[in-house]
């Protein structure tokens, strides 16, 4: 059963008819969300940064990531997604799904249901411009609303994990989120079901277009899931009947 957190996220990049795959993300999110799509050659912090203020945006170097093969950043319910035009063309699918992701999960879904409870005039605490009243802190506790900004840029600590368990899971979520955008797991079941898990792998990736090492770990998420066992004696040795 897919989780009603990603089926409300998934829905947004729905337009009633059924996606072709391998999917055009970078089409698809300037089509769906209120997100401009920069390709950048390996970004970098003074690259994105140069940029944001070249169009009067300004944002320093500092603020931004480094060594990425993508970047979301947001404000006032719009998005700017950086991603390095020099990776392979699955790779690059991924990171554009991984950070429209970020900002489904972590912007647009929570101004909505902000939006639901308090109505237009709470975007003024999301947007930094007040501070939620005392009223609004109650509401909010009481109907599980989060009126705390999100970040725009998720980064690591000095030693190259993430800085805490919250940052942590919204990774994982984007992640997840991602994979079901560009490889519902509804048409992936089927491939895992009927097939090895290395011809499974095979499959997706080629089906879906995603990255060798993403397809492999997805594939070996799904058959855990279906208790599917990773290795196969009888199949090594070709006594299984195919």
């Amino acid at each position: 059963m897919t989780a009603r957190w990603l089926e409300e996220a998934s829905a947004v990049f729905s337009t009633g008819a059924p996606p072709r795959f391998p999917r055009n993300m970078a089409l698809e999110i300037q089509l769906r969300l209120h997100i401009t799509v920069v390709p950048l050659e390996r970004p970098t912090p003074e690259s994105m940064s140069q940029w944001m203020q070249q169009r009067g945006r300004t944002r320093r170097p500092e603020e931004f990531p480094r060594d990425v093969h993508g970047c979301m950043v947001w404000d006032v319910g719009n998005g700017i997604l950086f991603y390095d035009s020099q990776r392979d063309a699955a790779e690059q699918r991924f990171t554009l799904a991984h950070e429209a992701s970020h900002f489904v999960l972590e912007h647009l879904l929570p101004r909505r249901r902000a939006v639901e409870v308090f109505g237009e005039s709470i975007l003024a605490v999301f947007d930094g411009a007040r501070e939620p009243t005392p009223e609004e802190r109650v509401t909010a506790l009481f109907e599980r609303v989060s009126l705390k900004p999100r970040s725009n840029l998720i980064g690591r600590n000095a030693s190259g994990y993430y800085p805490n368990g919250e940052v942590a899971e919204a990774e994982r979520r984007a992640d997840q989120l991602a994979l079901e955008l560009l490889a519902p797991a509804a048409l992936v079941r089927p491939l895992v079901e009927g097939a090895s898990e290395l011809e499974a792998s095979r499959h997706v990736q080629f089906r879906f277009g995603l990255p060798e090492k993403v397809a492999w770990t997805y594939v070996a998420s799904l058959r855990r899931r279906l208790r599917k066992p990773r290795f196969s004696s009888q199949s090594f040795f070709g006594l299984d009947g195919g």
